[in-house]
């Protein structure tokens, strides 16, 4: 199918429900994660400053009472989104589209007096393009690229749809959208976490000014992803389908480990402080998080064997586990020395269209237990409940929204009969 023919002619009515079902969750988990998120270390400084240097506006983040220019609280929303990295993911694309989709969307919409259904319809627009992007992106070579350079294109097909471009704006805005993308080098953002993270606020934000500019007659390059064979399956292959959800506040690439100490620790019936060694086999990619005492949080949320002392010592990993004083509880440091890494050709060949990892641990008194081939819980294989989904969102969003937590979730629901702006509403 064309793509310009998709972002314009995309109806709710004519997706499968289980695409409809998996749009609502992609938009309640991602409000979740933000909310969490404006906890994030330095955000009011952040904010702070946008307004400061001229980003001053009426648009809402979600969740506070900051209000900036709506292209500023799509970063905020995309940065608060992304921080604490428990949004949703695409294994093939290798990254996160929803951070960034979902904040734009929102955004747009409400500015324009959308109703709910054109916001979801726009949604699944932005993840089907941002996802096809990414595949374009790849197979160019090169370092690769992080979530907030392919995303650009799925933001911008997001908001031309709901600021209502034609079809031959549409492809002004999605290739302005390619050749503004950032360079994002993926696995250098991974040796080195910062809140820049994968570059997925700015790619929020750059997405939104490439749809904005088109609109106002600004022209661009014929998109590379128009003539490419990723357009072939547009409406027949859904890829919001093939998302995953994530249960911990850390980088997916240690979330089959944590799953698997967790069965062996219940199996064995044994406690932390009788590890003396856990050998975690990975894909050689993992291996880029093998660091120990973190000084932030993100370098906590980009450490494995971090994530494993964490979660054996506090048996959860949420947004509390990987902040404050807890990057500084010696029993977890103490735990992080004795996780060794190490690359697998097998899973290094799998990857990324899987995620495995297989793990060794050895007890003080000489036992040991071996894992069999570990996969994520959240993988489309394995997915997580809508009820296990709903109390991740209730984790996230109570401690900001006390009771009111309750009320997005149905929002969500019903939101294909109602406006746009009924949901922002709830996140103020």
């Amino acid at each position: 199918m064309e793509l310009e023919r998709f972002v314009t002619t995309l109806a709710w009515e004519d997706l499968r429900p289980e695409t409809r079902e998996m749009a609502r969750r992609c938009l309640f988990d991602l409000l979740g994660c933000a909310l969490a998120g404006t906890r994030a270390d330095g955000f009011a400084a952040l904010a702070d400053g946008i307004k400061a240097m001229g980003g001053d506006g009426d648009a809402s983040v979600w969740g506070t009472g900051v209000r900036t220019a709506l292209p500023w609280s799509i970063f905020l929303n995309a940065y608060t989104a992304s921080f604490f990295d428990m949004d949703d993911g695409h294994r093939l694309a290798q990254g996160h589209a929803g951070a960034a989709v979902i904040p734009a969307a929102l955004a747009a919409a409400v500015n324009v007096g959308a109703s709910g259904k054109a916001l979801l319809e726009a949604i699944v627009t932005g993840y089907e393009v941002a996802v096809r992007s990414a595949l374009v992106m790849r197979g160019q070579g090169g370092p690769r690229k992080g979530s907030g350079a392919w995303v650009v294109p799925g933001v911008a097909a997001a908001v031309s749809r709901l600021i209502g471009l034609d079809p031959g704006r549409i492809l002004d805005a999605v290739g302005l959208a390619e050749y503004y993308a950032l360079q994002a080098p993926q696995d250098r953002s991974a040796s080195f976490p910062s809140p820049m993270k994968e570059g997925l606020s700015w790619g929020a934000y750059t997405g939104y000014v490439a749809a904005f500019l088109t609109s106002h007659g600004f022209r661009a390059m014929r998109p590379q992803l128009a003539d490419s064979s990723f357009v072939d399956d547009l409406s027949k292959n859904w890829e919001i389908e093939k998302v995953y959800f994530k249960r911990y506040a850390c980088c997916r690439w240690a979330h089959p480990a944590l799953d698997g100490i967790g069965q062996i620790l219940t199996k064995e019936a044994a406690g932390p402080e009788e590890i003396e060694r856990i050998r975690i086999r990975s894909f050689e990619k993992a291996i880029l998080l093998d660091r120990r005492n973190p000084k932030d949080t993100l370098e906590a949320v980009y450490s494995i064997p971090f994530a494993v002392g964490a979660f054996l010592i506090h048996g959860r990993l949420t947004p509390t586990e990987v902040s404050g004083e807890n990057l500084r509880d010696p029993r977890v440091t103490g735990l992080s020395r004795r996780v060794v890494l190490e690359a697998d050709k097998g899973f290094t060949a799998a990857f990324p269209a899987r995620c495995l990892q297989q793990i060794k641990v050895t007890f003080r008194d000489g036992r040991f237990c071996e894992s069999g081939v570990l996969s994520a819980k959240g993988d489309p294989a394995d997915p997580l409940s809508r009820d296990e989904l709903l109390a991740k969102f209730r984790m996230l969003a109570e401690p900001r929204l006390g009771s009111r937590w309750q009320e997005i979730p149905a929002m969500v629901d019903r939101l294909e009969e109602g406006r746009a702006a009924d949901l922002s509403s709830l996140l103020r």
